[in-house]
């Protein structure tokens, strides 16, 4: 990317030039990288963070269920300052966990769900009901001197069953960047 200097009326602008374009691994080492939001390879940390984290505690087989063992995601908040998709985490989990074997995700999609309710009645049978809840926190932490800003990321993670909670884990992840030594 080219960035050229104008002086508009006085004011200092910005004009970018996109240059030769080219891919990037997606959360790589040559990724951009902003304090400002949580970016892919945040996702990406946190997700296998997590993951790792619930099957190696044990925490699914304590229960005795047989596996896979049908997991519903409910509400994951957001105390952020940006508007963000938790669905990039849960996603991200839920594909990681299904993977393992040891859990299914009840899907969102309403089409599927109708087809699944459809196929049990015209075989005269009920559908399971998830016997597990994932629910969770994406929280944040700002802070800032002369030289350099930094944010911590916070994802916590729940899982529960019977109503307690048998599993809990979070990710932090701290970024910092340099303080811009001009202001406008």
């Amino acid at each position: 990317m080219c960035i050229g200097i104008v002086f508009v009326t006085g004011h200092l602008c910005r004009r970018l030039r996109e240059k030769n374009a080219y891919y990037v691994d997606s959360g790589g080492v040559r990724s951009v990288l902003s304090t400002n939001k949580i970016d892919v390879s945040d996702w990406n940390a946190a997700s296998t963070s997590l993951v790792n984290d619930l099957l190696s505690s044990g925490a699914i087989d304590k229960t005795n269920l047989s596996q896979p063992i049908k997991i519903k995601v409910g509400r994951i908040t957001n105390r952020t300052s940006n508007s963000i998709d938790t669905d990039m985490l849960t996603k991200q989990v839920c594909m990681a966990l299904n993977t393992s074997g040891k859990i299914e995700a009840e899907s969102e999609d309403a089409l599927t769900k109708e087809i699944a309710l459809y196929e049990a009645k015209m075989s005269d049978r009920t559908l399971s009901v998830p016997k597990l809840t994932i629910t969770g926190k994406i929280t944040e932490d700002r802070e800032a001197n002369s030289d350099l800003k930094e944010v911590t990321y916070v994802f916590f993670l729940e899982v529960n069953y019977r109503g307690k909670s048998i599993w809990m884990g979070q990710k932090q992840i701290t970024k910092q960047s340099e303080q811009s030594s001009f202001t406008f």
